[in-house]
């Protein structure tokens, strides 16, 4: 064994010399290799059946590559590492040293270790990493045969291997580009300069071009002048016209040579541009393994704590997925494991009691479908008990019991990523604090993303994640405000709302609107921004709005207009517009303008700082204004039912539902209503016998029906008329414009 040393004993730490220095670069990215491949061949060797000589001969030579790189950097710390490891390795090949996982505990700590030692020759070009407690266990275990336990168990500190870091973020400052793609790019800087040339010789001809209609304007000049002093001379103008014929004509084909030229060299710009961009997004995407792997140890150690027999299988890993999303997906993807580990699985004694096998198993899987990347954890374990999530949501009031009989088991499952939701009976280390699937979702949609999750009681949950294929761009509404352009991420939009002035409410002296049952605070852009204001609209005018959420909460922005929605690519504002509070970054517009792209959680604090509590907790014996029109929306399935309502209270109407015919006459008999829109088919009581029934009653005769159903046959429209509807509307070519146009007709 060698002699030992570290930051702690007094001895000097290792610095890699000056000379040295420009390859620490290179000896990083290739020590990280070897100890990712060591920790994937630990992983390996520690499953359950005959051990391995591939797999021992796989870590043996990473362990001795990884300690001559360190030898010759001067690195004598990883360099003792890796030769304790080698002879632990050893000893378990040879039978003389059993392979416990309490083994693999030390092997995994000095891994740790290793590593722990990379990242601070990143950071300063020294080590700083005491390793004396680390080799002293191996020394022991070798020449004892037995595990000398840790004190401890903190995979973020080297003496502690047990428990999972708190993050797994990765992050990629660098990636190796194959030599074809390089290749590619300087074929391509060789077209840009050439077709840059062309360009300068189009310069040329327009130089040209501009002479030549000089002298034209010259000879004209002149004409003019003798003609103004009657005393032009017949041959005089005549050689004059001539002239200018000839210049006219030699002016035209420079322009036609111009012009062919210059689209030309446009054509191939275009070309070369989406060449280069595709290039580079292809550069961008690397293997989704670099993401996976990692959490192949975390899963070990996490199980380990919680002492379950977990294995986690990674499917697709060549799978290739955008840099940023390897990089913003390691904390979600983890919240996922440490779920599926603590909430979906089952004990040994508990797997075995219902006939499982005792290594319950995670999987976690990539592939692409068409233009999407999709990422699924999948677990065997019990599932997800739907009436368990209701429960909780009844007692948090996140929903009403009326609700709750008619969600399908997907709306049910969304409730797990409301912010503070917990089916947890105990708040662990791990989970239960009513933290982590919120913070999934949101950070899957800040990706342009959605997640899903779907379950079968006692077989298992699949949480999918979809992605699109590259972030470089992102899609974004544009929106005028005070003469400037802004962007802002369609991921944090809810709706695009177009509102007259009276519509806005005022409450406890600030502005609101009403929005599918809730008072949403209102604000203007331009005043939370710090904006010179513009002249306000007239007061017929509609109000264009943008409905913004971010944390649970959302807010009515007031902007000038809403240009629409586009396709951006994102760019720093450089250091001298680093420093604005609420932008996180500009876009260059086809238009040649530049939008700012507003970050929508300091937007929040901005609102918040400049209205001091905007968000108003509303007051259930507060009522909006009793002036708003009131419609009974009657409808059995419960994702329609919510989609209408939405729509109609972003216009503004008050609405009730019911879920069939019968609890709509029951509700008519004690609320006055000023329109009715009913579905078909529903049980009890269907759509065109509630319309026939409201029809004949003089007390409801002159209510509006609007009758929304999937029938398109022409007999069942006749027979909607014929019971006495208003207006017939086909679900399959339904859209809000359409209904909310049919309102007004009907009821003004």
């Amino acid at each position: 064994m060698k002699p030992t040393h570290g930051a702690s004993d007094g001895e000097n730490i290792s610095r890699i010399p000056p000379e040295f220095q420009e390859f620490l670069p290179s000896f990083v990215g290739s020590a990280r290799e070897h100890i990712d491949a060591i920790d994937q061949g630990l992983l390996k060797l520690e499953k359950k059946g005959p051990i391995s000589e591939d797999v021992i001969k796989s870590i043996s030579r990473n362990a001795h590559s990884l300690k001559g790189a360190a030898m010759t950097m001067g690195v004598d710390e990883m360099a003792d590492l890796c030769h304790s490891m080698e002879d632990l390795i050893r000893e378990i090949q040879e039978g003389r040293t059993e392979a416990k996982p309490e083994v693999f505990d030390v092997l995994f700590q000095a891994n740790d270790a290793n590593n722990a030692i990379l990242e601070s020759l990143a950071a300063s070009s020294t080590v700083s990493v005491d390793i004396n407690t680390i080799l002293g266990r191996i020394e022991g275990m070798i020449s004892s045969g037995e595990y000398i336990p840790a004190t401890s168990a903190s995979r973020a500190d080297p003496e502690n291997p047990k428990s999972a870091p708190a993050s797994n973020r990765i992050s990629y400052d660098s990636v190796r580009v194959p030599t074809k793609k390089v290749d590619r790019f300087l074929n391509i800087a060789v077209e840009l300069v050439i077709t840059r040339n062309r360009m300068q010789s189009f310069q040329e001809k327009l130089d040209a071009l501009g002479e030549v209609r000089k002298k034209e304007q010259s000879e004209l000049t002149l004409l003019a002048r003798h003609l103004e002093n009657h005393s032009a001379n017949l041959s005089f103008s005549a050689l004059s016209m001539e002239q200018l014929h000839l210049q006219n004509q030699q002016g035209q084909e420079l322009m036609e040579q111009f012009s062919e030229g210059f689209q030309e060299s446009v054509d191939v710009l275009s070309r070369l541009v989406d060449e280069t961009q595709q290039l580079v997004m292809d550069i961008r995407m690397l293997p989704v393994s670099l993401l996976f792997n990692p959490f192949s140890r975390s899963v070990r150690d996490l199980a380990r704590e919680r002492n379950k027999a977990v294995d986690l299988v990674i499917e697709g890993e060549e799978t290739r997925i955008d840099k940023r999303a390897i990089e913003e997906l390691s904390d979600p993807l983890l919240h996922l494991l440490r779920n599926a580990i603590d909430h979906g699985m089952e004990s040994i004694e508990e797997r075995k009691a219902v006939h499982k096998d005792e290594t319950g198993k995670i999987i976690l899987r990539a592939f692409q479908d068409i233009d999407k990347v999709i990422i699924e954890v999948i677990d065997d374990g019990p599932g997800i008990d739907r009436n368990r999530i209701t429960e909780k949501a009844l007692e948090k009031k996140f929903l009403t019991e009326e609700d709750s009989k008619h969600m399908l088991d997907a709306e049910v499952f969304d409730l797990l990523f409301l912010p503070g939701f917990s089916t947890a009976e105990m708040v662990t280390e791990l989970s239960g604090r009513g933290v982590g699937m919120d913070v999934v979702k949101t950070n899957v949609e800040k990706l342009n993303g959605s997640v899903e999750i779907s379950s079968t009681l006692g077989q298992g949950t699949v949480v999918r994640i979809a992605l699109p294929l590259t972030l470089a761009t992102t899609r974004a509404f544009l929106v005028r405000c005070s003469n400037h352009i802004l962007a802002v991420p369609v991921f944090s939009a809810l709706q695009v709302l177009r509102l007259l002035p009276e519509d806005i409410q005022t409450i406890k002296g600030r502005e609101a609107i009403y929005w599918q049952g809730e008072i949403i605070p209102g604000a203007r852009l331009d005043a939370t921004l710090a904006f010179t204001e513009v002249p306000s609209k007239d007061r017929n005018e509609k109000i264009s709005l943008l409905l913004l959420k971010h944390g649970g909460k959302k807010i009515a922005f007031q902007v000038d207009e809403v240009i629409g929605v586009e396709e951006i690519v994102m760019r720093n504002l450089g250091s001298h517009l680093g420093r604005l509070p609420v932008f996180s970054g500009s876009s260059i517009l086809g238009t040649g303008e530049i939008a700012l792209i507003v970050d929508v959680s300091r937007l929040f604090t901005a609102a918040q700082i400049k209205a001091g509590n905007i968000f108003l907790e509303r007051n259930p014996q507060e009522t909006v204004s009793e002036t708003r029109q009131k419609i009974l929306l009657v409808e059995d399935q419960m994702t329609t039912r919510l989609l209408e309502k939405s729509i109609l209270e972003a216009a503004g109407f008050l609405v009730e539902t019911a879920e069939d015919g019968t609890i709509a006459l029951e509700k008519l008999e004690h609320t006055p209503f000023d329109l009715v829109i009913t579905d078909v088919q529903m049980p009890k009581m269907d759509g065109f016998t509630l319309t026939a029934t409201l029809k004949k009653d003089e007390r409801f005769s002159h209510i509006p029906i609007i009758i929304v159903t999937s029938l398109e046959r022409e007999e069942e429209r006749r027979q909607g008329l014929q019971a006495g509807a208003d207006a017939f509307l086909l679900k399959k070519s339904f859209n809000q414009e359409s209904l909310i146009q049919t309102i007004r007709t009907l009821i003004g």
